[in-house]
């Protein structure tokens, strides 16, 4: 061990008593035990004992260091001293009344003579860097999840177009490598079509502090795929250029998915039917136009409503009771309801209505789809009076020629045969004129 006389020990304490670290002299001597010849005052503040503790045996901080911690640190010891590197080592203490300090020490060792090994060097407090890191490492991990949770691409982009962060937890042909992006303007990459509402997304959010909505279409050999932009700026320090985070989210589907509504809406609004949307306890959600023509009504005056809006009265209520009761138990109900317009005028309709539900299986909604058979009923009404009012012109005729077509069978004389020849013939005539009598009949409009 190197001695020191005491006007230099005085010195070191002098110049090292204000210092909250520890500055010493560990040694291993030839036997392998452990001392700390030399400490400055700091050891109270990292090792919470006294250099006098220390000064023939290192027990007083062997018994501080965090027992998960022990074994590394005195492998560290062993390294250093037989490979004579530097002693580098993050290792916790516990003190009494303290919470769990992180303490950092660093020394280069140096073999004497007699065999030992002396390390010179430092020991500090590191806790607070090591608790900001901590919370740095757990907002990294934190913020990594968020990337790999979000379905979107995140790019950082500049307002001069480079790409400088790109990120995506997508593994389909959609997400293309970093290297791709990062470091190279975005209209080196995409279509000049898809840059120019990137460029315009990004503009607006510099303008307005955010940009929602922006699309645009690539080309893929696969096919056309649709992105949408959400663009924000980022707040960086004063003086440097100004970047965003652009998320641009995959709505091919939605795309597919609107284009199929709208094919649906306008074959729903342009269909020859009534079709009525209802909630669970019948109040109307959607209506189309054939509806609104059919019944006279505004929108705004049967959105909301109830059905009976065009109950005439004359439906029985045994029907209605009976449509609820299928419906609601899942099944479509098929029927006829006699409706009233606005203006008060009555009118047939032949009526499905059939349960809507949900992925679940739930019902949400009530589909009625109504066809106008006013004509229809009118056209079978005129039929059956044509045939009740005609039915007695028809069968006088026909009733003469079956009895003179009998009559003739009997044993009757040439001249009575002739004479029925001739009222047969006028039966028949009178047969013919009231079968066309019908016919004219049923041309007739109703």
């Amino acid at each position: 061990m190197i001695s020191y006389d005491k006007s230099i020990e005085d010195e070191f304490r002098k110049l090292s008593r204000h210092l909250p670290d520890l500055i010493f002299q560990f040694t291993r001597r030839a036997d392998g035990t452990y001392h700390v010849p030399v400490a400055s005052s700091g050891i109270v503040n990292v090792f919470g004992c006294t250099p006098e503790d220390v000064k023939d045996s290192f027990d007083a901080i062997a018994k501080v260091i965090h027992p998960e911690d022990a074994q590394l640190v005195f492998e560290a010891i062993e390294y250093s001293a037989n490979h004579l590197v530097d002693f580098v080592c993050e290792a916790r203490v516990c003190l009494p009344g303290k919470p769990i300090q992180w303490i950092l020490t660093r020394s280069t060792p140096e073999k004497l003579p007699d065999g030992s090994i002396s390390w010179y060097g430092f020991c500090a407090n590191i806790t607070e860097q090591r608790q900001a890191l901590e919370k740095i490492l757990a907002l990294s991990k934190k913020q990594d999840a968020i990337l790999k949770a979000i379905p979107d691409m995140v790019f950082e982009i500049g307002m001069n177009h480079i790409v400088y962060e790109y990120h995506s937890s997508l593994n389909d042909l959609l997400a293309a490598p970093p290297e791709v992006f990062i470091g190279k303007n975005f209209y080196e990459v995409l279509s000049k079509e898809a840059s120019d509402v990137l460029a315009l997304a990004i503009q607006e959010a510099n303008e307005q502090g955010y940009s929602i909505g922006q699309q645009y279409m690539v080309e893929l050999e696969s096919g056309q795929y649709w992105f949408e932009l959400s663009v924000a700026p980022i707040i960086l320090e004063e003086g440097q250029d100004k970047r965003f985070i652009v998320l641009a989210r995959n709505i091919t589907q939605r795309k597919y998915n609107d284009n199929k509504l709208i094919q649906l809406s306008l074959a729903v609004e342009q269909s020859s039917a009534s079709i009525e949307i209802t909630d669970l306890n019948g109040k109307i959600e959607y209506v189309n136009q054939q509806f609104l023509t059919s019944t006279g009504f505004t929108y705004d005056e049967v959105i909301g409503a109830n059905p009976n809006i065009v109950k005439s009265g004359y439906t029985k209520k045994e029907t209605y009771k009976a449509m609820w009761q299928t419906i609601k138990s899942g099944n479509n109900w098929h029927g006829e309801f006699l409706n009233k317009k606005k203006n008060g005028h009555l009118f047939w309709e032949a009526v499905t209505i059939s349960p809507v539900r949900n992925e679940a299986g739930e019902i949400i909604h009530f589909l009625g789809i109504k066809n106008d058979i006013s004509n229809q009923k009118k056209t079978a009404e005129k039929l059956r009076k044509i045939a009740w009012n005609q039915s007695h012109q028809v069968r006088g005729p026909l009733t003469d020629i079956l009895g003179i077509i009998n009559a003739i069978k009997l044993d009757i004389t040439p001249e009575e045969k002739d004479t029925l020849i001739n009222q047969l013939e006028v039966a028949a005539m009178n047969l013919d004129k009231a079968i066309h009598d019908v016919v004219d009949e049923t041309k007739k409009p109703i």
